[in-house]
């Protein structure tokens, strides 16, 4: 009797345990679920930010040929010449400008890339975990009649 009890007693444990396994296990794929979407959402805002970039690279391109416009045209004519540095002056500025939003979009870039990198580690830990408690679940189930 009490060898029945014993194993009732075992079986309820390991029935508690698996409740609990299934809870963790259910949670990590909920996890990796959101991860997931964290990575997608991470890889639309890289490829926003490059989009960007290359909008920037763009009219950095067209704002050197402007100057180098200006600066054929003060050549070719002598009229005006401090006029037409300050305007040269100004998109130099704006080029500097320029210069600086691509840095600032380029650290976010690496953030964003940095905070990937964490989520695809956060992935393995709990990938690993699930591993962990499905080794445990299957050692506990090992040799049990049901």
């Amino acid at each position: 009797m009490n060898k029945l009890k014993d194993k009732e007693e075992h079986l309820f444990n390991s029935l508690s345990k698996l409740d609990s396994i299934s809870d963790l296990v259910h949670n990590s794929k909920k996890k990796i679920v959101d991860l997931e979407q964290l990575k997608l959402d991470l890889e639309q805002e890289k490829s926003s930010l490059r989009l960007k970039l290359s909008t920037l690279e763009t009219e950095n391109i067209s704002l050197k040929q402007n100057l180098q416009n200006l600066h054929d045209k003060v050549n070719l004519e002598d009229k005006s010449s401090l006029n037409l540095r300050s305007k040269i002056e100004e998109i130099e500025s704006e080029n500097i400008k320029l210069k600086n939003e691509i840095l600032s979009m380029e650290r976010d870039l690496q953030n964003s890339r940095y905070q990937l990198a964490e989520a695809k580690e956060r992935k393995e830990a709990v990938v690993k975990k699930i591993d962990e408690l499905s080794q445990e679940t299957d050692e506990l189930l090992d040799g049990q009649p049901w």
